[in-house]
């Protein structure tokens, strides 16, 4: 097989491929669905969990590809321009079953709980509004999850794991970009291109998503989200407050600063 062939193959892991598409949590470190399953089937979440397939997906199979696939899923009720298209929800719960609703009407009721692999399906059509899950045990409700649509401006939620890191090469800080609305709700069919700058004490060590088949650098400023998403990793170079400001066509500006401490400040030894 020749460069061309292999770079047009539609294999996994041809180009431009970087990572594989499976696994609890993607390479910005953000939970995926199979996380939360987990979760519930070892018995350390009660709230049932909504994982969204993709509309444009609607019956297509799920390829069973290696042991660690899972469904192409968000846990998203955004899907701008697929209105009164067909969609798939599987809620993760452990309770005898699960009722859906979408803007407050039943979509039907499903088992769940471990005869049932922990997950109850429903198909139905997207309709702007929120999705509500209710778990029920018994007879009884026994918790309940929503999700709601973006709606209006698209925003840009900014924010850093901690306000104060160490200042030398060794330690870091990472921000997360999100696009949501005024309420908080992910737009995730509404990426963009997003620009970082950076001031202060620090340089920017990687700027990325979590597309397993972008192909831009990990090094650039401008960098495209996916499912609304992006990280941001700073690294800072001597004592000093650092702000990372963040743009976006269409979206109001945002930063977040970091403060940088010596290591005797912060009680590490080095």
């Amino acid at each position: 097989m020749d460069r061309h062939t292999r770079r047009s193959s539609r294999s996994p892991g041809a180009y431009p491929w970087l990572t594989a598409w499976c696994g609890d949590i993607d390479i910005t470190g953000h939970r995926r669905p199979a996380s939360y399953y987990r979760e519930v089937v070892f018995g350390l979440r009660t709230t049932p969990y909504i994982a969204v397939h993709r509309p444009e997906r609607h019956g297509e199979p799920v390829r069973l590809a290696t042991w660690w696939s899972w469904s192409d899923s968000i846990a998203s009720w955004s899907w701008s321009g697929h209105e009164d298209r067909p969609v798939r929800v599987d809620v993760y719960s452990a309770a005898d079953d699960v009722e859906l609703l979408v803007n407050g009407r039943s979509v039907g009721r499903a088992p769940a709980g471990e005869k049932h692999r922990f997950t109850a399906s429903f198909d139905t059509v997207f309709e702007p509004g929120s999705l509500t899950a209710v778990a029920y045990t018994d007879g009884h409700e026994t918790g309940r999850t929503a999700l709601r649509s973006a709606t209006g401006e698209v925003r840009l939620d900014v924010i850093a794991d901690r306000e104060q890191i160490t200042a030398d090469d060794r330690d870091l800080a990472f921000v997360s970009v999100t696009l949501v609305d005024a309420a908080g709700s992910l737009y995730n069919t509404a990426d963009r291109r997003i620009a970082v700058e950076l001031t202060g004490p620090a340089v920017l060590q990687g700027f990325g998503s979590a597309n397993p088949r972008s192909e831009e650098n990990f090094f650039d400023t401008v960098r495209t989200t996916f499912d609304g998403r992006a990280l941001a990793v700073i690294r800072p170079t001597a004592p000093g407050s650092i702000t990372l400001t963040v743009t976006a066509d269409g979206c109001p500006p945002a930063a977040v600063h970091v403060e940088a401490v010596p290591a005797e400040q912060t009680g590490e030894l080095r």
